[in-house]
């Protein structure tokens, strides 16, 4: 059984027993999918390593009478400085995990949106501008998933249902106001790195997460409340 490498951002981890682990990854060449690590408890394993959305090298092999594969090592493709450490990047890396593991399905090779994340988590551990990560990565991410939103010149509102910038004032109710709207086009021409970020005011970066989240519910069916987004209030400051 000849065996393989891949580059994986971890999703989440499950106890399979007192030793081993069952570990959902995002990798780049097989989407989401999960292997078993055997014996990831024991010290010499390094299973202290599978950490939310920790970038990792995995050695693996598959198995004809297994559905998953095996790992026999990991290390570290990315070692982070500040993630684990800093309170505010912690309640952002638990909010970005638990909404891509209510979007991500199983499977789907998406090179790109690996990168994506891969990327901006290295810029996440770098940066102290962190004030607008949220809503970037929310309305980001929506390219990678299928429902960015069509532009057109001179919106004032986005409607959620239709996933477009608009002029008009839509006829329903979910749709983002112009004041939300006007900050996720500003927001929508910043880099991750928060240099230049618009000055957007505490309240309305708070309103535009929640704002950007209905539109999260409005297009993916029995899209899950995050539970994650009261930890990450914590992130809600100036």
């Amino acid at each position: 059984m000849a065996r393989q490498l891949t580059r994986g951002i971890v999703l989440q981890k499950i106890n399979y027993s007192e030793t081993s682990l069952i570990i959902k990854m995002l990798t780049p060449t097989s989407g989401v999918q999960s292997f078993i690590f055997p014996g990831a408890k024991r010290k010499k394993k390094h299973g202290n390593l599978v950490q939310s959305l920790a970038i990792l090298s995995v050695e693996y092999y598959q198995r004809k009478d297994s559905d998953l594969p095996k790992i026999t090592a990991i290390e570290p493709a990315f070692v982070a400085q500040t993630l684990s450490y800093d309170p505010y990047k912690s309640s952002i890396l638990f909010f970005m995990n638990e909404v891509l593991l209510h979007t991500l399905r199983d499977n789907e090779r998406n090179d790109e949106l690996y990168q994506f994340l891969e990327n901006i988590l290295q810029v996440l551990d770098h940066t102290e501008k962190i004030a607008n990560f949220p809503a970037k990565f929310l309305y980001r991410l929506t390219r990678y998933l299928g429902f960015a939103p069509e532009e057109n010149e001179d919106s004032i509102y986005l409607d959620l249902r239709e996933c477009r910038f608009t002029k008009y004032r839509p006829n329903h109710l979910d749709y983002l106001d112009q004041e939300s709207t006007g900050n996720l086009i500003a927001l929508s021409k910043a880099g991750f790195d928060g240099e230049d970020d618009p000055n957007i005011p505490l309240q309305q970066r708070r309103q535009l997460v929640y704002d950007l989240l209905k539109y999260y519910h409005a297009v993916i069916d029995q899209f899950k409340p995050i539970q994650s987004l009261a930890v990450l209030e914590a992130t809600f400051h100036d």
